[in-house]
């Protein structure tokens, strides 16, 4: 390679002055490659050794990181999952608490129906005691006037001597009485 730049640049003879610049002797490049060579070793630990060391800690600091993420996409993964189960088990619960709420309304329904047609029976059964009290109640006092009327009637025949013109009379006004009370 050293031999190609310095036959390009000989080539060029306007720019005398560069060529004289990369014309070094042939010893000249044999003590430049022993001190290359004696440097590489130096080189190689002060120089070379930290950038591999940072390059190689850069490495494992991304695969590091590339762990992590992808434990915290199993972590989300499993949260997400959990999260799912819990909220379907929540709406499973909120879907029985209706189912029950709604039993206990019809059941409680038909437990105010039940009372009520209860209540019905004894407000009728009173209603029908009271009206068979108040028709005994009437009767007997239809009987009461019955009697006395009859005692009237009977008092009025005893008074007056009557014959058989005042008996029909009598009869007749009697069932007059009786028939419009």
């Amino acid at each position: 390679m050293y031999t190609l730049l310095l036959a390009l640049v000989q080539e060029e003879e306007q720019h005398a002055g560069i060529a004289q610049m990369f014309d070094v002797g042939k010893s000249s490049f044999i003590w430049t490659l022993v001190i290359f060579l004696l440097a590489l070793p130096f080189m190689w630990k002060m120089v070379f050794g930290p950038i591999v060391a940072a390059l190689e800690e850069r490495e494992d600091a991304a695969r590091e990181s590339a762990r992590a993420a992808e434990a915290a996409r199993e972590e989300t993964e499993r949260m997400k999952t959990a999260i799912q189960d819990d909220l379907d088990s929540a709406r499973r619960e909120a879907a029985k608490q209706v189912a029950d709420a709604k039993a206990r309304a019809t059941e409680r329904e038909q437990e105010l129906m039940a009372a009520a047609k209860v209540e019905a029976e004894r407000e009728r059964a009173r209603a029908h005691q009271e009206i068979e009290n108040s028709l005994s109640s009437a009767r007997e006092i239809l009987r009461k006037e019955a009697v006395s009327l009859a005692v009237d009637v009977a008092e009025k025949v005893i008074v007056h001597e009557f014959n058989e013109t005042d008996q029909k009379r009598l009869v007749d006004d009697f069932q007059k009485e009786v028939s419009q009370n």
